[in-house]
């Protein structure tokens, strides 16, 4: 198989970061006020980001935006036992930076499950984070049916070192091999255990915020569902989550590309990058064993009430945008404390190409501000 690609510098300077920071702009939409912020180097605010033209996304974009329209409303993604291998081979091949971190111990361990299998977890730390005794843990992406801890390693090393917050990631089975909810249950029985045992973890138990992103999203909005009302996870961070997977329509979520604003000379491009999560979200999940809503795989369509404080991040061309945006609105509507955050120019997924996207790192910080804004309320 071929190995990501490995980059032994970052792509971009201290300077541009703090450009990109500083295009933050403030839009509101209904009851909801959110950040936006887009790359210094784009066309325009709207404008594709030229980092992700020359990556698997943009590469398929080009391809993609010529199709048109009514071929691709019929252009569903089978799983069969070839797409899977495949989708599990590219979820292995995401590019990221050395961004010469030090001082962070990675090791692995297990949680044992509640059917005695051994989860597999791997911890992020340094030497001052017994100052925070705050624990973050992380659940990668994939769709559900692919994916590894290994592509966080480097984003997870950047929080750990700039913020002092302790990481974990749970590398929880896979469908479908392994039939639903078992993914769910693996990160219930992980985050149970931690809150039971934080000492183990040098960890206050009031101190345990859950993160993931794409699929590792839904899951961990699923933590925060599961253990809702008792206060075992003090806040969740949602990166361009899927908790809408069966697209039920209601007054904030709507399907199609209406509520997408597109930089004029890059408009159909732009539509190639929307398509490509566009086509994976119209897939039929009852091929990899979730044959129905309920509260764990499809949050958005019950109550918002009880949730922890919530960040949401996603990208403007990402089409789960939608269900970000619409979650937010909820969250919001229920008295949630709501922080979303969208990346104009970007597609599905970027937390894991740390060094690469700038957006990335941007992101570690408005994480690890978050964290401590809830810790020090």
């Amino acid at each position: 198989m071929k190995k990501k690609k490995y980059f032994s510098k970052k792509w971009y300077t201290e300077k541009f970061l703090n450009e990109l920071k500083n295009t933050a702009y403030q839009e509101k939409d209904k009851n909801l006020v959110y950040t936006v912020k887009c790359s210094p180097d784009a066309v325009s605010k709207y404008g594709l980001d030229p980092r992700m033209l020359g990556g698997p996304i943009g590469k398929m974009a080009k391809g993609l935006q010529f199709v048109p329209d009514f071929i691709f409303k019929h252009m569903n993604m089978k799983l069969n036992e070839n797409n899977i291998i495949s989708f599990r081979e590219s979820c292995s091949k995401i590019s990221y930076a050395d961004c010469h971190i030090n001082g962070v111990e990675i090791t692995n361990s297990a949680v044992l499950a509640s059917d005695s299998h051994k989860i597999p977890i791997r911890i992020y730390q340094n030497n001052t984070c017994k100052n925070t005794k705050a624990l973050l843990i992380f659940i990668h992406g994939g769709a559900f049916v692919g994916g590894t801890i290994d592509p966080y390693d480097e984003c997870l090393k950047m929080l750990v070192d700039k913020f002092s917050i302790k990481a974990l990631s749970i590398d929880y089975r896979l469908l479908p091999e392994n039939p639903y909810p078992t993914p769910y249950t693996d990160c219930f029985d992980v985050v149970e255990y931690i809150y039971n045992n934080h000492s183990e973890f040098d960890t206050d138990k009031d101190k345990i915020f859950v993160c993931g992103d794409s699929a590792g999203g839904n899951l961990a909005q699923a933590c925060s569902t599961k253990f809702k009302g008792n206060d075992m996870i003090r806040g969740q961070l949602l990166l361009y989550p899927t908790l809408n997977i069966f697209a039920i329509e209601d007054e904030y979520y709507h399907t199609g590309l209406d509520d997408f604003t597109f930089e004029p000379t890059q408009k159909r491009l732009s539509i190639g990058v929307i398509r490509q999560m566009q086509m994976l979200t119209n897939c039929d999940v009852k091929q990899i064993g979730i044959t129905a809503p309920d509260e764990f795989n499809s949050p958005y369509i019950y109550s918002a009430k009880g949730n922890p404080p919530t960040f949401i991040t996603a990208g403007a061309l990402d089409y789960l945008k939608k269900d970000a945006m619409a979650w937010a609105h909820k969250l919001t509507d229920a008295g949630v404390k709501t922080n979303l955050l969208i990346y104009n120019g970007l597609g599905h997924g970027y937390i894991n190409a740390t060094g690469v996207f700038p957006q990335a790192e941007d992101l570690i910080d408005e994480m690890g501000t978050f964290i401590n804004s809830i810790i020090n309320q």
